[in-house]
């Protein structure tokens, strides 16, 4: 069972591998063969994470006691299991969307080797292990965002990378710093954290060392100042690549986060300290920053994209709250967000590929020939404003119970106003969307019928019932998310 786990993160690595090497060129058998890799390694991620808890396996044993190792605690279930499922979704969505964006070969192979890195990431059991994965998985999604291969895209994929880099870089070298130093007890993740004991006049280091590890890896999540790749990449990315960038590739900035905090350094060092107050501000101005910049935004995918700086430090907030509602409600944003937003921008590549319109101003009267497409946009578009029976509420409704009841006083009480602000802003921008979609001018319409064919609309229809049945029956999901509250000592 153990020889599973390598199993579920070699598995997509190999086989993009393989695909690129090949010499298959025709769309249909590269589709064929991605959806089989991806159905594998969805059925084999469900099925281990299922069965085992705290099982682990060491892939390779390297000097100076490093290794590439795995494990499947309660943090790596529910990432893995998240990210599977929405690659699997988002890979049978890109047989008809990539349909005229050609290049089938190159654009599924590197999917799939950024699934295997991505799966890395999760189930990493140490920092060298985590880096190591997180650097595969930039370098393939550059390659995602570089598709097309037009100037601006070209453009977008430089900026990607140069923020990856060094953002990797700050994480690097506070990795360095840890573990070169005396200040860690063991090289593996320890929920609680992994500090020695007594620190004496070295909590100065620690802080700063934190603080860098921290700042590094916010850049993938889009957080205030590192945020202008996100609104830049997007726009000139296949939605399929999209898709995943915002729902998943940008959380991981998340989850190097949430294993440094409780896993490296632990939460009672963090509390207090000027690194939960410099992050607690990056984020509320962050939430509110992405929140009117989405709002003045007239390109769908980059509103979409000026979103997810907005809801992605959500969930920094939660974190950097380091109380039990603030993580739970973290956990809870970082799930229905995911399904959420690649529903959001799986809807938004339909509408470009079938009208060819991009601003959100030509869109007014499609809700009538794409009645699928905007029913489900708009549901997503509640889940993320955090109305009632929609999954994007409970995440919302813990947050807020955290701003609530913290040790911040002022800050907290901030932030508490700018979460209720941004709902509104994010109503204001989401939901007009669906409103002028409704009241069509059918002189404006390029066509009787445009809506995607089933192969696009069942991915994200899926994705949308996630979202509203995890939210009308909340508590299997709340119940998970507890657990991992527990496992993370809080």
């Amino acid at each position: 069972m153990n020889c599973l786990i390598v199993f579920t993160v070699m598995l997509p690595v190999i086989a993009g591998a393989i695909l690129r090497l090949s010499n298959v060129t025709d769309r249909v058998q590269v589709h064929n063969y991605s959806d089989i890799v991806l159905g594998l390694n969805l059925i084999i991620t469900i099925a281990f994470n299922l069965s085992s808890h705290n099982q682990g396996c060491t892939l390779i044993k390297l000097p100076m006691g490093l290794s590439i190792s795995f494990t499947a605690d309660w943090v790596a279930i529910f990432f893995s299991t998240i990210f599977a499922i929405i690659w699997f979704l988002v890979g049978i969505y890109s047989r008809e969307y990539l349909k005229h964006e050609g290049n089938h070969q190159r654009f599924m192979s590197y999917y799939l080797i950024a699934l295997g890195a991505i799966s890395g990431v999760s189930y990493a059991s140490n920092p060298f292990t985590f880096y190591t994965f997180f650097e595969l998985m930039s370098l393939t999604s550059f390659v995602l965002v570089l598709h097309s291969h037009t100037p601006e895209s070209i453009s977008a994929a430089k900026k990607y990378i140069y923020y990856s880099i060094f953002g990797a870089l700050c994480g690097l070298i506070a990795i360095m710093a840890f573990y070169g130093s005396d200040l860690i007890a063991v090289k593996e993740f320890v929920a609680g954290g992994s500090l020695v004991r007594e620190l004496g006049g070295r909590m100065p280091m620690v802080m700063v060392v934190t603080f860098i590890a921290i700042l590094g890896f916010s850049c993938k999540a889009g957080m205030f100042p590192m945020h202008s790749w996100l609104p830049v990449a997007h726009p000139e990315a296949p939605s399929p690549a999209s898709a995943v960038l915002s729902g998943l590739i940008a959380k991981t900035g998340i989850v190097a986060i949430i294993r440094i905090v409780f896993f490296v350094v632990g939460a009672d060092v963090l509390r207090g300290s000027w690194v939960q107050f410099v992050f607690l501000v990056l984020s509320i101005t962050t939430i509110f920053m992405g929140s009117m910049m989405a709002y003045k935004e007239k390109l769908l995918k980059r509103r979409l994209a000026y979103s997810s700086v907005s809801q992605i430090s959500y969930a920094m907030f939660g974190v950097m709250m380091l109380s039990t509602a603030g993580i739970k409600g973290a956990f809870l944003q970082i799930v229905f967000h995911a399904f959420a937003k690649s529903a959001l921008f799986l809807c938004a590549g339909i509408i470009i590929n079938k009208t060819e319109r991009k601003y959100v101003d030509q869109l007014t009267g499609l809700g009538n020939v794409m009645p699928f497409t905007f029913a489900f946009f708009t549901i997503a578009a509640m889940s993320l404003v955090g109305v009632p029976l929609t999954g994007g509420y409970e995440s919302k409704y813990y947050l807020a119970q955290s701003a609530l009841s913290g040790n911040f006083g002022v800050i907290e009480f901030i932030g508490f106003v700018v979460i209720m602000v941004s709902a509104l802003l994010t109503g204001g921008y989401l939901l007009s969307i669906s409103a002028k979609a409704l009241f069509a001018n059918r002189d404006q319409l390029v066509c009787e019928k445009c809506e995607g064919e089933a192969t696009m609309l069942v991915p994200v229809g899926i994705l949308i019932a996630m979202v509203l049945g995890f939210g009308i029956c909340p508590t299997f999901i709340s119940n998970i998310v507890t657990e991992i509250v527990a496992h993370l000592g809080m």
